[in-house]
């Protein structure tokens, strides 16, 4: 139970917190705000960074066979969705939030990766 709780709290919390920092330090170095129209509806990046997380996270815990490949999958199908978006100024605009938003995705689920290690017992942390 305890590699359970700190699996998903590294994951959950840790990946968002992580997630969220490259984000904005990313962004401020690169003079890029943040990319949002208000006449459009979206899904909120946290939210869909959090199902992404707890979803790996429980399939590495449960060592589902193919879930690299899965995830692969997963960035590949954001990325696609990102890089024409029709919010972006520009087109060096719009390929720069894909590219930080695949880099994003490559944290978040990094996080959940080590996470759902802990969580099956492969990672033992303060035994």
């Amino acid at each position: 139970m305890k590699a359970w709780l700190l699996g998903f709290s590294l994951a959950l919390i840790g990946g968002g917190l992580v997630t969220w920092a490259f984000l904005s330090i990313s962004r401020k170095l690169l003079r890029l705000g943040a990319k949002r129209s208000a006449n459009q509806a979206r899904v909120p990046a946290w939210l869909t960074g959090l199902v992404e997380r707890t979803f790996f996270t429980l399939l590495v815990a449960f060592q589902v066979q193919g879930v690299s490949t899965a995830m692969i999958g997963w960035l590949a199908i954001k990325l696609a969705s990102n890089w024409n978006h029709p919010s972006a100024p520009n087109e060096k605009a719009t390929r720069a939030h894909a590219f930080l938003a695949l880099l994003a995705g490559l944290i978040s689920l990094g996080f959940a990766f080590v996470g759902g290690l802990i969580c099956a017992g492969h990672i033992r942390v303060g035994t």
